[in-house]
């Protein structure tokens, strides 16, 4: 059922003020964190921006951010993007952050070598084999050169998957006070069919990063959303430590969204699930 929003804000973090002065050159380092949608990625993001130094990490490579901030900076082609992206996200620092997901890999490496990786989309991560990883790591070493990777998953696929039914539907992706109005195009409605192929989505996605990352012999620093959001102050020094950063931990911005819907259907769903496989 769908109700009247209020226009819908940017996100504070995407506007021109908060790009970094320009930058010559490629980034010293990337700090990518590679996680699914609805695992935590914002809280993590925004907790490394405002402890200073790291850059802002963001979808920069990700349907819903690319098409604006490429308007912004007048890219017209994948090389001008990403060189408007070193240009003006990368910190003083030399540190260019990025949050992302499989499927932004699957675009790029498409976009670059349509020949090579144009059927790389849905496939299997038993499908892929190491030195097709291997390649696409050195496809996208000068977009991201010098990578430290933090593999960030949701333990509770349930959970995450019934987040981003709701996030869908209502169009509450993040509720930041006092930046944003929050919108809500929606009611959340129960959709046994979208819950369970987000879950599978998630499996998939996360079977992707592991193998690229065991092809590419990647040590990536892992942290959980459950971790993170019990003891937030320990989730983030555990990253900031392993990248050898010791700023302070930022207070929290963001408004927790799971509510009471979230959990009448997450119930909803186990029950459905366990009828349905005896």
């Amino acid at each position: 059922m769908s109700i009247d929003a209020p226009p819908r804000r940017p996100y504070d973090l995407t506007l021109a003020d908060r790009d970094y002065p320009e930058c010559v050159g490629p980034p010293r380092r990337t700090l990518l964190i590679c996680s699914v949608p609805r695992s935590g990625s914002t809280l993590l993001g925004e907790a490394l921006h405002f402890a200073g130094g790291l850059g802002c990490p963001l979808e920069y490579f990700h349907q819903g951010f690319q098409p604006d901030f490429a308007e912004r900076w007048n890219a017209q082609t994948l090389t001008d993007y990403i060189r408007a992206v070193h240009r003006w996200r990368t910190d003083p620092t030399g540190v260019l952050s990025v949050k992302l997901f499989w499927s932004d890999v699957e675009a790029l490496a498409a976009e670059l070598e349509p020949t090579r990786f144009a059927a790389l989309a849905g496939r299997r991560p038993d499908e892929v084999d190491a030195g097709t990883y291997r390649e696409i790591a050195a496809l996208l070493d000068p977009i991201f050169p010098r990578p430290r990777f933090v593999h960030l998953e949701r333990k509770d696929r349930v959970r995450q998957a019934v987040s981003g039914l709701a996030a869908t539907q209502t169009g509450l992706f993040r509720i930041v006070p006092m930046t944003e109005t929050p919108p809500a195009k929606a009611v959340p409605e129960y959709d046994f069919g979208r819950i369970d192929s987000l879950i599978a989505y998630a499996d998939h996605c996360h079977g992707h990063w592991r193998n690229f990352f065991d092809a590419i012999e990647a040590d990536p620093i892992r942290l959980s959303y459950e971790n993170l959001v019990a003891d937030y102050e320990g989730g983030v020094r555990h990253v900031l430590n392993s990248i050898g950063s010791n700023s302070p931990i930022p207070p929290i911005r963001l408004q927790r969204q799971s509510g009471s819907d979230n959990e009448a259907f997450v119930l909803r769903y186990l029950r459905e699930h366990r009828a349905a496989t005896g």
